[in-house]
């Protein structure tokens, strides 16, 4: 934790909002609320930062979905940001800070009491590669999905795949529509779940 410093400016930010709370004192319990903002538009983050705190002051959120963006704005205006996490904060904050009915507040309090660890900030290269793999499990998850549910509705009709079948082939829906004589409405759900396996496949082939 940061010792030398006796201003603490926590941070409860929203996907288009936020809030600051600037308390003064290192002590977690005893600290002053020197001033609070509420509900102040994301995209005036920077500009609030330079009219209400300093380059001595440290900056303190906890990790959500757009903690490490918030973060390298911040450092770009001179700005040391740490960030908590989310779970130990939680926690710490229902137990400790339950009298602060800002959450702005709790989070400077929580860095304070040093019971929430803080996370690691990746680097812009480290954060693409999160991107690029979070982006594949998700491809990887709904292609799944898509092949048991045209499995489910073969199983149905006592029909199985043949072995070495690939739904992700552009002959699978032929195929499939050969097996049985189906009604229009089946026809247009085994049109629908192909045609969405055949792209995700497609889009999965993009990360290889």
């Amino acid at each position: 934790m940061e010792v030398s410093n006796s201003r603490i400016v926590g941070l409860d930010v929203h996907p288009d909002s936020f809030a600051g709370a600037i308390l003064e004192g290192m002590d977690p319990w005893k600290a002053r609320v020197v001033s609070t903002s509420t509900r102040v538009a994301l995209p005036l983050l920077e500009k609030w930062a330079l009219r209400h705190t300093r380059e001595s002051d440290v900056l303190v959120l906890e990790a959500s979905g757009n903690a490490f963006a918030v973060a390298e704005r911040l450092r770009e205006v001179k700005r040391k940001v740490l960030i908590l996490d989310s779970h130990r904060a939680g926690k710490v904050g229902k137990t400790y800070c339950a009298t602060d009915r800002i959450d702005a507040i709790k989070i400077a309090r929580i860095y304070l009491s040093a019971l929430s660890p803080l996370v690691w900030q990746p680097d812009q290269k480290t954060r693409e590669r999160r991107e690029v793999f979070s982006a594949y499990q998700g491809v990887v998850k709904e292609g799944m999905r898509l092949k048991q549910q045209i499995k489910s509705m073969l199983n149905e009709h006592c029909l199985r795949l043949e072995k070495g079948f690939r739904l992700s082939h552009k002959s699978a829906l032929n195929r499939l529509l050969k097996l049985r004589s189906w009604t229009e409405v089946q026809k247009m759900l085994l049109h629908c779940a192909t045609t969405w396996r055949v792209r995700s496949w497609q889009t999965k082939s993009c990360f290889v």
